[in-house]
């Protein structure tokens, strides 16, 4: 035998097929831990309009001397609550989370009061969460209240 028919035969019984299956194990893990660990973000848009006196045509002293704001103060203890006219007690904490029940007792009674009344402007502090201030705009909207603004 010569040298060639020795490596002829050594390349023949090398020839294996690729074992793919360890890669294929890999991505059988991969896939469906990347797809778990993955956060999909939802984006939330909520119209508002700002309250403006040209919508209401010429507008005169007296009317804006009868013009009635309300603000929902949102501090770390709680609700503050203020009209032109007067305001209201503080609703406080219970256990530790904001009384959304309290809140919308007294928004409903102040829209009782003031039938007209649309507008009202949120004033939350700089360490209150945006789900909380989203929490108080939906309770403004379910009484009666659609346009709001935000002030800092």
């Amino acid at each position: 035998m010569n040298l060639r028919q020795v490596v002829g035969k050594s390349r023949r019984a090398t020839d294996a097929e690729l074992n793919i299956t360890p890669v294929m194990n890999i991505f059988v893990i991969l896939i469906p831990f990347l797809l778990l660990t993955a956060t999909f973000v939802k984006i939330a848009i909520i119209e508002f309009s700002l309250p403006s006196l040209q919508q209401k045509g010429n507008v005169n002293l007296q009317d804006l001397k009868n013009l009635t704001v309300l603000v929902v103060g949102i501090k770390p203890e709680g609700f503050e609550i203020k009209t032109s006219e007067r305001t209201y007690p503080l609703i406080g904490n219970r256990d530790g989370r904001f009384d959304y029940a309290s809140l919308y007792a007294r928004l409903k009674e102040i829209k009782d009061r003031y039938p007209d009344l649309k507008d009202v402007i949120i004033s939350p502090a700089p360490n209150i969460r945006y789900q909380i201030i989203v929490k108080v705009l939906d309770n403004c909207r379910e009484v009666g209240f659609p346009n709001f603004s935000i002030s800092g």
